[in-house]
């Protein structure tokens, strides 16, 4: 009788472990995806799309909140997340980050964290470009190389150590123009509303933001002009754009140079402009958890990053949302973009620390 009572015991207690082994990670929990900019910006935007998706793809369907954290170009999320500040690494709480290509780079010291110190589930691939208000110079712009007769630029930003920042400063400089930065604006539609306003006259975007809002609010109402995108670094080891921008008049900012002064652009700030451009046109939105994350959440999460890349739905919603598909990357497959930016020309590295740096 005791051996049989142990024996039922025994099993008992072998059937609740092996219940307990097969609940699902995330089977009745909540799942927090951390936004480093505002509502209604891009990557709001594009998060509030993986909401209504990804649920379905990880094993238990945990409901999913969206927190946004805007601030400091989008690094305060960014080091809630990494730094645990209101944030337990649990897995229940993941980020969905604009990445900066150029904090990595220079060792910024306003972004507390390392970007290899996250768990990386998986990325978004996305192109930038530049636009400007069309009576930019007397008479209206009417080619993107006119720009460079323009006698006052005023470009807006978030933040000075902001790839978006860093960006058009260096692209002004590469084309030797007089500029001045009005910077701090939380997101796409306060730049434009500027626009608008004439109180800025030059900026960028990334693809979502210019086909949502930039197209309707500035371009179709005649009030601006694609410039041109930034380009990448092609398998030949030279810059290349995107074509499908190209139908909307956006050639690569080397083509633009080249029609304007008749030689391609070169120099340090040309390369580290390129490889910034390269950097973050290749993972320009993470989605990632904290380092030391449970396991099991890392590998749910992973696995529905997965379905998502063959979800037609999701497909099909991000395009209805942003005009453009999604071009996503599996987390293992970014591992690479970060040895590179361990591994910087100390000249080019120069050049971006001076960019920031310089007032």
């Amino acid at each position: 009788m005791k051996l049989k009572t142990f024996l039922t015991a025994g099993l008992l207690i072998a059937s609740a472990t092996s219940t307990m082994a097969q609940t699902p990670f995330y089977q009745g929990k909540v799942l927090t995806l951390l936004i480093n900019y505002g509502v209604g910006g891009n990557a709001d935007t594009e998060a509030r799309v993986y909401q209504r998706h990804l649920a379905k793809h990880i094993p238990g369907k945990p409901d999913i909140i969206i927190q946004n954290a805007p601030g400091a170009g989008g690094f305060t999320a960014m080091n809630m997340l990494g730094l645990g500040i209101n944030v337990k690494a649990d897995g229940f709480t993941a980020g969905y980050f604009t990445t900066s290509a150029i904090a990595p780079l220079i060792d910024d010291p306003a972004l507390k964290v390392k970007m290899a110190d996250f768990a990386i589930i998986g990325g978004a691939r996305g192109w930038n470009m530049v636009y400007a208000r069309k009576d930019l110079i007397p008479g209206g712009l009417t080619k993107p190389e006119d720009f460079i007769k323009a006698k006052s630029i005023y470009l807006a930003g978030y933040s000075r150590s902001s790839s978006h920042d860093t960006r058009l400063r260096l692209a002004m400089e590469i084309f030797n123009m007089p500029y001045t930065v009005v910077t701090g604006f939380p997101g796409t539609a306060q730049i434009n509303k500027a626009m608008l306003q004439n109180e800025i006259n030059v900026t960028g975007s990334s693809l979502p933001g210019y086909m949502t809002q930039v197209m309707p609010q500035i371009m179709q109402t005649g009030v601006g002009v694609p410039l041109f995108q930034y380009p990448v670094i092609g398998k030949d080891g030279k810059p290349r754009g995107n074509p499908a921008l190209e139908k909307f008049g956006l050639e690569t900012l080397d083509k633009v140079y080249e029609r304007a002064f008749g030689k391609p652009p070169s120099g340090p700030k040309w390369e580290a402009l390129l490889l910034m451009s390269d950097i973050g046109t290749q993972m320009q939105r993470g989605l990632m958890l904290p380092k030391g994350a449970p396991k099991e959440a890392v590998s749910a999460l992973r696995l529905a990053f997965d379905g998502l890349m063959k979800d037609e739905g999701f497909i099909e919603d991000y395009k209805k949302v942003t005009s453009e598909e999604p071009d996503l990357v599996r987390g293992e497959d970014l591992l690479p973009l970060f040895d590179r930016m361990s591994k910087v020309d100390p000249a080019v590295r120069k050049v971006l620390r001076d960019s920031i740096g310089n007032e």
